[in-house]
């Protein structure tokens, strides 16, 4: 006998028991295997995840942009964690849950009789236990693997052996991979926080292209990588939206457009009610604020770096919608700058408030906006950098035009037609540079910079770099930078395993480093 509610507690796969309902009195219907679905898919939501500590306060944005919030000055965000940090642990922890979650769920899914319905559900778990994974590679490198429920929690069954980076990598590529013909074809979905058949062939090719990079290095992955985002464009579902800023216009505001947004945290609810799944994009991150303002609460924990700003030119777009080029006054109106200033201090200002719906009710402490786990643009710079580090692995003129498209709608220009912003230098080495910095350009506080940086081997001297663009130490925002900074180490790639973990799982081995 084993029990469906579980909820986190001192080590990961130990359980807090509450309304307790035994497997074999769940699972009989379809109804209540979607009500399980959704358990996994909660757990994107937790204020450890992306409803709170990963937008801005846990040090993804790297070099193009840094925390300055003073409650965390001592911890991950400002590359000053330890073994004890309570954001790593209760990212690690909440990971965790949701694997379980998904474990019970495909342990007692295939007792029913199958049909479209029950397969949709189950290749949706499937990818969600790799993409769960996958956050945890990336984050600790090689962690257990747990791939079905544990029977006894008072057992040694719960301390599982550490896996390897790469064991963990094939498990991830494995679950996706397994979840392709499962789940339902993007063409009958609307809805953009669903995963659908194009959702998994995207995400495979960002797993892949980490394989690829380091520390795995990897170099075969990258004609699978390439194989993958090329199966998402050949799909013909997909478009970039030609409105850079109506993408984020569209997270405020509820709308799906799977065209561009592949995949996204569903947020709803202001916070108050008893089931709402609210989060803090716009809230945490975005241009500052006042609690009183009708653009609503917006604390502006996450600050731009100025080497991001000078990675753009004059004419993209898409740097005064990322950088803020505005302040707001306390009546919500925009105060615009007439000059540089200190850009130090400026904000992320992709995510803004000020688009939400007229129905939302602007609580400070909570949002409705939605959040990217993968767009469209992303899967076209995924191709082209197939091409620019293993020129074997994909198609030379799609990785250029690819490449290009994404910075024709950069600079408001059509998308297919050959412009004066496109990329033609055909060296290898002048392609790779152009790609990190266009993927920065694009992608910038989506989450994804620490990742790129990683698996590029760049992340302590980039990190470097960016702090020679703090020039001064005249306010508290600029010495937030300086100590991240100057913080960072090599082993800083991974965090720590917890010492929670360390210390009941004998199994267990500490990063380098920590």
């Amino acid at each position: 006998m084993t029990l469906t509610a579980v909820a986190s507690s001192c080590n990961y796969l130990d359980v807090e028991v509450s309304n307790v309902v035994l497997e074999e009195e769940y699972y009989q219907n379809a109804t209540q295997c979607q009500e399980a679905l959704d358990g996994v898919y909660a757990i994107l939501n937790e204020s450890s995840l992306y409803g709170n500590n990963m937008l801005g306060r846990m040090g993804l944005s790297a070099d193009i942009g840094y925390e300055y919030y003073k409650s965390d000055q001592s911890g991950v965000g400002y590359y000053k964690t330890t073994v004890t940090d309570a954001k790593v642990f209760n990212y690690w922890s909440k990971c965790y849950v949701g694997i379980a979650r998904a474990n019970s769920l495909l342990a007692n899914i295939d007792n029913i009789i199958e049909d479209k319905e029950y397969n949709r559900i189950k290749g949706e778990a499937l990818f969600l236990r790799g993409y769960y994974y996958y956050m945890l590679a990336k984050r600790f490198g090689g962690v257990p693997l747990v791939l079905k429920p544990i029977e006894d929690i008072s057992s040694q069954e719960k301390y599982a052996d550490h896996s390897t980076l790469e064991q963990v990598y094939v498990q991830i590529v494995k679950d996706m991979e397994a979840a392709i013909d499962l789940v339902d074809k993007t063409e009958v979905s609307s809805e953009g926080w669903q995963v659908t058949k194009t959702t998994v062939w995207g995400m495979l090719a960002r797993v892949c292209l980490n394989m690829a990079g380091q520390p795995l290095c990897r170099i075969d992955m990258y004609e699978k990588a390439a194989g993958y985002a090329k199966k998402v464009v050949d799909s013909g579902v997909h478009s970039l939206n030609p409105s850079f800023e109506q993408i984020f216009i569209n997270y405020a505001q509820n709308i799906y457009d799977i065209r561009e947004s592949m995949w996204e945290v569903n947020f709803w609810g202001d916070g108050t009610g008893l089931y709402a799944t609210s989060g803090m994009v716009g809230r945490n991150i975005g241009v500052a604020s006042d609690q009183e303002s009708p653009i609503g609460f917006c604390g502006g924990y996450l600050r731009v770096n100025p080497k991001l700003y000078y990675l753009y030119d004059e004419s993209d777009k898409r740097r005064d919608w990322t950088i803020n080029n505005f302040t707001y006054t306390k009546d919500g109106t925009k105060n615009y700058m007439t000059s540089l200033g200190r850009l130090s201090d400026r904000y992320c200002a992709k995510f803004r408030r000020e688009y939400e719906l007229p129905s939302s009710t602007k609580q400070p402490s909570a949002t409705e906006i939605n959040f990217p786990l993968l767009r469209y643009s992303d899967v076209l710079l995924m191709y082209a950098e197939c091409y620019a580090y293993a020129p074997q692995s994909a198609d030379a003129t799609l990785a250029y035009e690819y490449f290009n498209m994404v910075r024709r709608r950069g600079h408001g220009v059509d998308i297919y037609t050959p412009s004066e912003y496109d990329f033609t230098d055909q060296s290898i080495t002048a392609l790779q540079l152009e790609i990190q910095n266009e993927r920065a350009r694009e992608l910038a506080y989506e989450m994804l910079r620490k990742d790129d940086l990683c698996r590029w081997g760049i992340l302590y001297t980039e990190m470097i770099d960016a702090g020679s663009y703090i020039t001064g130490s005249d306010t508290m925002a600029e010495r937030a930078a300086i100590t991240a900074y100057t913080s960072v180490r090599s082993r800083d790639e991974l965090w720590p395993i917890p010492g929670r973990e360390l210390s009941t799982n004998s199994k267990l081995t500490q990063n380098p480093g920590w």
